[in-house]
This record gives C-alpha cells, structure tokens and sequence, in this order.
C-alpha cells in the first residue's frame, strides 16, 4: 500500500512539473505571437471618420490656500474654481489618417465649470492610444506589447478562460524599474488572432497618476479599435487633490483599412492631434443631452447638472453684479499674463508673450549666476499660409550686468519648403579685437586658463543682419545673407578687468586714429549648406519641420569680411564645419553628439574672431534642456582666444542610470543625463567638461566639472527652467 501511495504522489509531482514547464513555455509563446501580431496591427487602419461621445466627472478631494491660483498655469489641471465638483460633456466629429493624424470637431458641449478651454483638457493622448505601437503617440511612455519594449517589462498568465469556443489569456505586464515612461497593467488576447480585446494600465506622472481602460470592438470592422475607454487621473499638488473620471463611447461610421501594397520610406511622419472650436456650440438643453448621451448618468452627476441649472437661473435674477465680476475676470486674466506665457489672436494676427514675472524664464549657473529673458512674438498670416513675424528678445546677465537684445523680422514666404528671408538687428557678447591675440595666447601656454593680469579693450558688438533660408531638395537647404557688425570700444568692466582705454594709449598722438580703433565695421556676405540624409519631417498645416534622421546633420558656413563696403576695416576668410545626430540606442535611450572645427584664413587687417557654432550662448537651447551641447564653465574670453578651434560634445541620456535605486526621488525624473565636451586650440591645448544631470518637463539640473589637460579646474551647476 505505501508503494502504491509512493508511485501516485511521484505521478502526481512529474505532472505537475510538466505543467509549470508548459506554463512557463506557454507565456514566452503567447507573447511571442501577440508581439509579431501587434507588428501589423500597428499601421493595419488606413483612416476612420467616427463620432465620439466623452463626459468628465470633477472631483476636489483636498484644497488649500494655493488651490485658488491653480488656473493660472495653463493646461495644468482641470477643476471647478467656484465648488469641489463639475461635469463637462462634449461630442465631436472625429478624422484619423495614418499614421497618427487625429482631427476632432467639436459639435456641441455643456459644461458646469466657469474654466476656459476646457477642449485643450481632454484627455486625448490617452483616448487614441494605439496599443499595438512601440509608443504612445506622443511618445509619453513606452507599450509593453513590442518586441523592442519586452525588456523594460516583465509578463505573467494571470487567467486562461474560453468563450464561445475561442479561448482568451489574461496577461499582466510590470516594469522592471519604476518610470513615469512605463506602464503597469493587463492585457486579455484572443488565441489565434492575437488581437487586444480588452487593455488596463495606470502609470505616474511628476504630480499625477493615471489609469486607462480601453475595450476593442467586436465586428470585423472595429476589432482594431477601441469603441468604449474609462480613464482615471489623480492630481496631487502643493497639498491639493484633484481626480477626474473621462467616460468615452466612440461610433466608427466608415473605416478603412490598409490595402496590400509594397512598403515604400515614407519621412513625412506628421503626428498630429487637433481639437476645434471654431464657434462656442454650448448646448445646455438637458432634453437634448438626454437624447444623444451614448452614456447614462450617474446619480451623483445628475444632481451636479440639476444644481447648476438652478444656479444658472438664479445668476439671471442678478445682473446687477455683472460688471464688478467682469472686472474681477479681467484683473486675474491680467495677472495670469504677467507670471506665465500667453497667446492672443485677433482675425489672421496671433500674438505671444512670455510673462514679465515668469520664473521658468529663469536660468542660473555658478559661472554665469543668474539670467532671465523675455520674449515677444507677433505673427500675421498671409494667403497660402505663408506669413510674417515679428520676434523680439530681452536677456540681462546679473552677474556681469550685461542687456542683449534681438529683433527679428521673418517673412516666411515659402512653408512647404522652409523659405525664409529674415532682418535682424540687436547687440550680442563683448569681445576683443585680433591685437590682443598674441598677449593672450601667450598667457594661456604660460599660465594656463589664467587671464587677470591682462589688461585690453573690450568692444561692444552691435549686429545687422540680412539672411534668406530655402530649402533645395528633402534634407538640403542652402542659406544665404550679409552680416553687418558695428563694434565700439566698451567703456565699462568686464568680469572684474579694468577696461581703461589700451588702444588710446596707444595712440595718444592722433585724435583720428584713436577713434578709428574705437570704432570698428565689418561688412561679411555669408553661405551656409546644411545636408541630413533621409530627414524625416512633419508639417503643421503647410509648415514643414524637421524631426530626425538616422544620419547626422552637417553644416558648412562660408564667411568673408571685405574692406571698404560700408567703411568696413576687417578683411579675412571665415571657415567652419559641424556635424550633430541624435542616435536612439533603443526605446529609452539615446546618445547625442555635435562635432565641429572653425578657422579664419587670409586676415589682411585687425579682425575679431567670432566664430558661428563656437560662441559663449548666454541662453542656450541646444538639445531641449538648455545644458548639453556648449561649454558651460568655459570662461568667455577664450572663445576669441584662437584662430582656429575643434569643439566636441556627446551627451547619453537614460531613464535609468542611478536613480532608479531610489524610487521615491526617480518618480519625479524622467530622464538622466551624462554630460562630457572636449576643446582644442593650438593654445588651450585641451580643455575638458563632464558632467551629470537630471530632467523633467519643467526643469533640468547638472552638475558639472572642469579640466585644463589632464588638471582639475573647477566645479560648477547649472539650473534650466522650462516653459509651458
């Protein structure tokens, strides 16, 4: 008997073995295939038109004193300003074309919130999730049914059911660390197809969480496609809590599907999604709403309509007051100018402002200290879509307290292909003249990155400039202009050096000669090629924009200074080269790199050696986060210190480096950085920046160190704001 019993119980665990092996075997096979089926998937919908029904429940959980301001940062959080709940339906006309063009019209709304815009709120990114990409559309997380994303996720069968003969596996999905660009959730797929029936994930953001429930169709037609979606965002700020519940019903009326024909490179990859409200279709009739609702109302939701209702009727007992609240709304619309970016259009005119009191407008860093700019843009729309604009830029440099200034004029007379003719006039940085170049590279092959004792003139640069940009073919354009630079001897310090006048002292003997060198003019014809092979692009409206390539960019600029044009005193040749990419090392990471070398040729007089792409940029832009890409404790002087330069940059950015060891600080990251950039010159020999940072969508930090050959210079930080 107990051998009978001991055969039964070594049966019994070999069968069970079996079945964990096939079960483990069984989950590599289901994602396998469910992976290869979302390859086409993917791009299978040619273009769909449908009617889309959505109602936003509102709820204020927790408020404080800072609640009451929450509407002045735009497109933040969607709230009721005047109670703790709201209600806001909309129904619209929706248009999609592959690959990502989404086109909403708005038919009618009805909402209980006092909020303006309460279109660019939805949800929309998250509605028209595609769940069969690489990543969501505007590329805010990573879907974990690719093949190129099943590293960042771990997958487990949760459930195998079967319903009418056709069998479904439940899998859930985890990421493997914690970021704001992965997702976790369920997926349930049907056997044989591989196709989603039904997609759950929730995921964070720097001061929310979210969770998206998408339900496919079931006709032949719609079972690519969601037709119903519940979506759940909680918004935690400042000691407020705000969540909100997007109910949507979506009514495919005509689909079409990609018809079977050979792959050809497509670079147009224009990914668009727009909402418009060309009229105000407020709809309040509650029969009308009752008739066309694809989704019933909750209780709780009745009562918040019936209540506003009743307010409704009561404010038109009290139009007296009126006027004093027209007043309130214009004093807070005012103030909102003030602290953040606005935009105002009046017929074809649009016009943009960056705030005077904004503070994402703020930079600092421990070598330059602090600066802040404005920025003032005015657009008029011409036929064709062409336009032009109007750009004016204030910067002041507290620490060295320096105003640059810009304007610009733009006419863009030729969208599709990037044809621009501009005039610019403005001041740029202060700088020295080529007869100090030699005590200055003596000082730097004898002293090193020392340059105290010395003792020049510095001139102010005020510029001129003609430019006209066309583009020739995809990836090619060619750049024309005349720069004009009026340069005058500075009469103030710079960083602490005694600008008294060197050059009068020089020419203490000629009151005319003094002058001249107080005063110098330089009149330089400019061409520029810039050459990226298989650029991809997308437009916004009849606007072409380059996106990216899998090849680098490279720019030539050819300047020369003539003598005599316009009492020019400079003559010279003017050569540089410059190579930059962007290569995605894969879905998450990805490297940069900028590559290039300058030098002057054929001076025949004094000259200044201000380089193009090798300038101090006082508020750069480079790479989106306003730190990689230049020199950020080079001391400004050395840029003019050489005729000739070679400059390299490379920055590797990465979700995960080292912060996600610590979940708690890696929630509000999204992305970490590695800083390193190299100079040569026959004089500084080498000079060296490596750093680490930290980004989000509102801000980016680093922290940065120096070396002058293989010697440790100096150590620095660098804080970029960013703008909404």
């Amino acid at each position: 008997m107990k051998k009978v019993i001991l055969y039964i119980f070594i049966l019994l665990l070999s069968t069970n073995s079996k079945l964990f092996s096939q079960h483990k075997e069984s989950i590599d096979t289901i994602m396998a295939r469910s992976m290869k089926a979302a390859e086409h998937y993917s791009d299978v919908v040619e273009e769909y038109d449908a009617e889309i029904y959505m109602r936003m429940y509102v709820e204020t959980l927790k408020k404080n004193f800072f609640y009451r301001y929450t509407h002045l940062i735009p497109n933040f959080v969607l709230h009721n300003r005047n109670g703790d709940e709201g209600v806001f339906e909309v129904m619209s006309d929706l248009r999609f074309k592959h690959p990502n063009t989404y086109t909403a019209d708005i038919k009618q709304l009805t909402t209980t919130f006092s909020q303006k815009n309460l279109d660019e709120m939805l949800p929309s990114s998250l509605v028209h999730l595609n769940v069969y990409n690489e990543m969501s559309s505007n590329e805010r997380f990573f879907m974990p049914l690719r093949e190129e994303s099943k590293k960042y996720y771990r997958y487990e069968l949760k459930r195998t059911f079967a319903e009418n003969g056709v069998t479904f596996y439940t899998i859930s999905f985890t990421p493997i660390y914690k970021s704001p660009k992965l997702l976790e959730g369920t997926v349930v797929l049907e056997e044989g197809t591989w196709r989603v029936m039904q997609f759950v994930c929730e995921g964070v953001d720097l001061a929310s969480e979210f969770s998206i429930e998408l339900y496919m169709g079931n006709t032949a037609s719609t079972n690519m496609l969601p037709v119903n979606a519940v979506i759940h965002q909680k918004f935690s700020y400042l000691g407020n809590i705000v969540t909100n519940r997007c109910l949507v019903n979506i009514d495919y009326r005509l689909i079409q599907l990609k018809e079977n024909r050979p792959k050809r490179q497509i670079f147009n990859i224009s990914n668009l999604y727009k909402v418009r409200l060309d009229s105000v279709p407020l709809v309040n009739d509650p029969s009308f709403w009752e008739k066309e609702r694809k989704i019933p109302l909750q209780l709780k939701e009745r009562d918040i309509i019936d209540e506003f209702v009743l307010q409704q009727e009561q404010k038109k007992q009290e139009e007296q007051a009126t006027d004093t609240l027209n007043k309130k709304n214009n004093a807070a619309d005012w103030a909102k100018s003030m602290v953040m970016s606005s935009r105002y259009k009046f017929k074809n005119t649009s016009i943009s402002y960056s705030g005077i009191i904004n503070p994402f407008l703020l930079s600092y860093s421990s070598f330059d200290g602090l600066s802040y700019r404005q920025k003032i843009g005015v657009n008029y729309e011409l036929k064709r879509q062409s336009s032009i604009e109007m750009k004016a830029f204030v910067g002041y440099l507290f620490k060295r307290k320096e105003l640059l200034t810009d304007l610009t004029a733009t006419w863009n007379y030729n969208p599709t292909h990037m044809g621009k003719l501009s005039l610019s006039v403005g001041n740029g940085n202060k700088t020295y003249s080529s007869i100090f170049l030699e005590e200055v590279q003596d000082t730097l092959i004898n002293s090193g990155l020392k340059l105290d004792d010395l003792d020049f003139e510095y001139y102010n640069d005020y510029y001129f400039r003609l430019h006209n940009t066309i583009e020739v073919t995809n990836g090619f354009t060619v750049g024309t202009g005349i720069d004009y630079h009026i340069r005058k001897a500075a009469e103030n310090k710079l960083d602490n050096i005694d600008t008294s006048s060197a050059i009068s002292l020089l020419n203490t003997h000629d009151d005319e000669i003094t002058k001249m060198y107080k005063r110098q003019k330089i009149f330089a014809p400019i061409v520029t090629f810039t050459w990226t092979p298989e650029q991809y692009y997308r437009f916004e409206r009849r606007q072409k924009i380059y996106v990216r390539s899998p090849y680098p960019t490279i720019k030539l600029q050819f300047s020369k200074g003539f003598r005599g044009v316009l009492g020019s005193t400079s003559g010279y040749n003017r050569v540089e080269l410059d190579v930059s990419q962007n290569i995605q090392l894969d879905l998450m990471k990805s490297i940069h790199y900028h590559i290039g070398m300058g030098f002057f040729s054929n001076q025949k007089s004094e000259y200044f050696t201000d380089f193009a792409f090798f300038s101090k940029r006082n508020f750069p832009e480079t790479w989106d986060d306003g730190i990689g890409g230049v020199f950020n404790l080079l001391d400004r002087r050395f840029y003019n210190a050489s005729d000739t330069y070679i400059q390299n940059h490379i920055m590797y950015e990465s979700p995960f480096l080292i912060l996600n060891l610590v979940p708690v600080i890696s929630k509000g990251v999204f992305s970490e950085r590695l800083y390193l950039s190299h100079l040569y010159n026959p004089y500084i020999r080498s000079y060296t920046e490596a750093g680490y940072g930290i980004g989000n969508k509102f801000f980016n930090a680093a922290v940065l160190g120096s070396f002058h050959k293989l010697k440790f210079h100096e150590i620095g930080f660098k804080i970029s704001l960013n703008i909404f």
